[in-house]
C-alpha cells in the first residue's frame, strides 16, 4: 500500500484526473495535484494544490519533493518536451502509471505508435517502476455532440456505423488508484476498455433515451468532417488518422476486455451508465435549472462544473472593470484571462453567493468576495451583482454590476 507517501497526480482537473483524486483520497492516500492555477482547481480540501505545469522543469521538480507514486497524463498530441518532463521524474525512484491508448502496439517502433508510445518509450528507459493504462476511447469525447444535441437533436459525423468500446472515466481512474496504490501492478501494461462495442449511432440513440428527447444519425460526408477536424485541431495528419480509423471500425470493431473488473473486482460501466451519468451535460436545461445548478457549484468550489454550463463563445460585460469605458469580452479564454490579471493582486478567502433570482431566459446572482488586496494587506468585501442569460441551457452572456468600483491591476 501506498501508506503515507503522498501522490502526486498530474491531469487533475480533468475528466479523469478528478476521480482520480476522489479514489485515492477515499483510500486515505495523501493527494498533491500539479495545476496550473490553484485558484479554479476547485478541488477538495484536503488536496495540496502545487502550481506547476508538465512543461515546464523546475516547477515539475519543486511538485516532486517528497513524493511517492506519480499519475501521469500526458496531454499533448506531441511527445514535444515528455523527455525532460520523464527525466525530472527519474530523478528519484518512484512508481508512474501512466494512461496510454490502446492502440499503441508492442510490436511497432515507438515513432509508428503516435506520442502515447514515445511516452511509454521514454518511461521505459527511464528506469522508473511503471503500470501502462492503455485505454479505449474515452465515452467523454462523445461530449463534442453535446450541442447538436441540445440545439437540434441530430448529430452530423461521419461512420454511424464504427463500433466503439468506449470507457467511463471513473473505470481509468478506479485502474489506475489500485496501480498507484498496490505492488502487484508494476509492469503491467493494462488495456482497458468498456464492456461492449456501440456504434456511434446507437450511442446516439442511447443518450437520447436518457435525457428523454428525439435524437438522430445523420451521416456526413468524410471530407467535411475532415475539414471540421483540421479547423478544430490544427492538423491535418491527425485528421486523417483518426476518419481512417473510423472507417476501420465498420468492419473491425475496436476488442472489448475484462481488464477493469480484473483489476478492480468490479465490471466495467456501461455506455448507457455513463450517460444517465452525464444526462444533465446533453439535456436542455431551463433557466432555473442552470441558475440553481450554477449557484451550488460556486457554493460547493467545483469551479469545473459552474464553468460547464458556459457557452465556449459566451460574452461578458463588465464596464467598471475597463476604467470607465465599455469593457465586453468573447469567448472563455479571454474570460478567463481576464479574471487572472484582476485577481493577480488578490488572496480569495471565501465567497458568499446568494440564492439565485430567475426570470424567463435570465438570472441574476449576488456574491461577496472576502479578499486581501496582497500588495497593501488590505482585507475587505467585494460585491458584485451579475446578471446571466441563457440559451438552448447555456449561459451565454454576463453582465456584471460592482457595488463599488473593483482595484485595477496597474
Amino acid at each position: 500500500m501506498v501508506g503515507q507517501r503522498t501522490v502526486l497526480v498530474t491531469g487533475a482537473t480533468g475528466n479523469v484526473g478528478r476521480h482520480v483524486v476522489a479514489q485515492l483520497l477515499d483510500t486515505g492516500a495523501r493527494v498533491r495535484a500539479l495545476v496550473r492555477d490553484p485558484r479554479i482547481a476547485a478541488l477538495p480540501d484536503d488536496v495540496e494544490l502545487v502550481r506547476g505545469d508538465l512543461t515546464e522543469p523546475e516547477s515539475l521538480r519543486a511538485a516532486l519533493d517528497g513524493v511517492g507514486p506519480l499519475f501521469l497524463l500526458w496531454p499533448f498530441l506531441s511527445a514535444e518536451g515528455a523527455a525532460e518532463a520523464v527525466d525530472v521524474l527519474a530523478e528519484h525512484p518512484r512508481r508512474i502509471v501512466y494512461v496510454s491508448a490502446m492502440a499503441v502496439q508492442d510490436d511497432l517502433e515507438p515513432q509508428a505508435n503516435g506520442v502515447w508510445g514515445q511516452v511509454e518509450d521514454l518511461i521505459k528507459r527511464s528506469g522508473l517502476e511503471w503500470t501502462f493504462l492503455r485505454a479505449s476511447g474515452f465515452a467523454t469525447n462523445t461530449l463534442g455532440w453535446a450541442d447538436q444535441i441540445r440545439v437540434e437533436g441530430i448529430v452530423r459525423w461521419p461512420y454511424g456505423d464504427a463500433a466503439r468500446s468506449l470507457i467511463h472515466e471513473r473505470d481509468i481512474a478506479a485502474v489506475a488508484v489500485r496501480a498507484l496504490t498496490e505492488d502487484r501492478h508494476t509492469g503491467a501494461t493494462y488495456v482497458l476498455t468498456g464492456p461492449e462495442a456501440v456504434t456511434q449511432a446507437e450511442q446516439v440513440r442511447i443518450i437520447g433515451e436518457v435525457v428523454g428527447l428525439p435524437v438522430h444519425w445523420e451521416e456526413l460526408a468524410p471530407e467535411v468532417a475532415r475539414q471540421q477536424l483540421v479547423a478544430a485541431m490544427g492538423d491535418l495528419a491527425f485528421a486523417d488518422s483518426s476518419l481512417e480509423y473510423w472507417a476501420r471500425l465498420r468492419t473491425e470493431p475496436e476488442p472489448v476486455t475484462r481488464t477493469v473488473e480484473e483489476v478492480t473486482g468490479t465490471p466495467a460501466r456501461t455506455f448507457a451508465e455513463w450517460a444517465r451519468d452525464h444526462a444533465d451535460d446533453f439535456r436542455r436545461l431551463a433557466t432555473a435549472e442552470v441558475a440553481e445548478m450554477y449557484v451550488s457549484s460556486f457554493r460547493t468550489g467545483n469551479l469545473g462544473a459552474a464553468f460547464g454550463l458556459l457557452s465556449p463563445d459566451m460574452v461578458r460585460a463588465a464596464p467598471m472593470e475597463g476604467a470607465g469605458e465599455p469593457a465586453e469580452l468573447r469567448g472563455l479564454d479571454a474570460i478567463m484571462e481576464n479574471s487572472q490579471r484582476l485577481n493577480a493582486d488578490y488572496e480569495i478567502h471565501g465567497v458568499d453567493v446568494d440564492d439565485p433570482l430567475v426570470n424567463q431566459d435570465r438570472f441574476a446572482v449576488r456574491f461577496a468576495f472576502d479578499e486581501t488586496h496582497i500588495p497593501t494587506g488590505k482585507r475587505r468585501t467585494t460585491a458584485k451583482v451579475c446578471l446571466y442569460t441563457v440559451a438552448d441551457g447555456r449561459v451565454t452572456r454576463e453582465e456584471v454590476y460592482y457595488h463599488e468600483a473593483p482595484h485595477l491591476p496597474a
